[in-house]
């Protein structure tokens, strides 16, 4: 999965949606339905963008009733946005902006850049360059503030597409690194369990509950293909520990 996403940021659809096949189609390679299901948005992206065939619709469902039941605050988000990207031309619209108003609702640059990325892609591709500008320019904004520098790149050569010059190379805004496939929030938490704080003391510290540090860091662990704290902390290092955090509420 987490080869997944980085093919995706790297604008390679269909190499994307050849790992993730095997985990979210049925059949004997399934896995673990919670990661499945995490994976299912990044599925229905690359296979879209890709320009492949495939039996989305059925998947889209099984992803739904688990958003209605879920604890991630982005997955309604998520949802709108797979249905934006299957939808018809005259009601993508609507669709993308129910996807980001759910992302105002639940919070989290990361996955609202996402959106906002699509959408632009979307609307400069119907030759509506003018309005794509607006979106592309936020996602551009909101990759830089992860430090997501591949996507902020792919942000970067969509706004430049759009006629919106981009000065020099995209600005890499430090300290990402392997985090960079996070939200702010899974970074801070990250960050928090590497240096060898329980979920209650992260919850304390980050003034949330422990169940959503234990949910948070679930997706952490599944995004960087690791299984337990001793292998964040020795993914993280200490270079990466020292950079500083992202405030809360940003």
């Amino acid at each position: 999965w987490a080869r997944a996403r980085a093919d995706l940021a790297a604008g390679r659809p269909e190499e994307a949606a050849a790992r993730l096949g095997p985990l979210v189609r049925p059949g004997p390679r399934q896995g673990h339905f919670a990661v499945r299901m995490l994976a299912v948005p990044c599925y229905v992206e690359a296979v879209v963008l890709g320009g492949r065939g495939g039996q989305l619709h059925s998947i889209i469902d099984e992803f739904a009733a688990w958003a209605g039941r879920t604890a991630d605050p982005q997955a309604l988000a998520q949802l709108a946005r797979c249905r934006a990207l299957l939808a018809p031309a005259d009601e993508a619209d609507a669709r993308y902006a129910e996807a980001l108003a759910h992302h105002d609702r639940a919070g989290g640059d990361f996955e609202r850049a996402r959106t906002l990325l699509l959408y632009g892609q979307w609307l400069r591709r119907r030759r509506r360059t003018r309005e794509a500008r607006t979106p592309l320019r936020d996602a551009l904004v909101a990759f830089q503030r992860c430090s997501a520098r591949a996507w902020a790149e792919r942000a970067g050569g969509e706004l430049r597409a759009a006629g919106e010059p981009v000065a020099g190379a995209v600005r890499d805004t430090g300290g990402g690194g392997v985090l960079s496939v996070l939200t702010p929030q899974q970074q801070r938490i990250a960050r928090c369990v590497a240096e060898g704080a329980t979920n209650r003391e992260v919850a304390l510290r980050l003034s949330l509950s422990p169940r959503t540090v234990d949910h948070h860091l679930r997706n952490v662990f599944a995004a960087l293909s690791i299984r337990s704290r001793t292998e964040l902390a020795r993914l993280l290092g200490p270079r990466t520990l020292r950079t500083p955090q992202t405030p809360q509420g940003a």
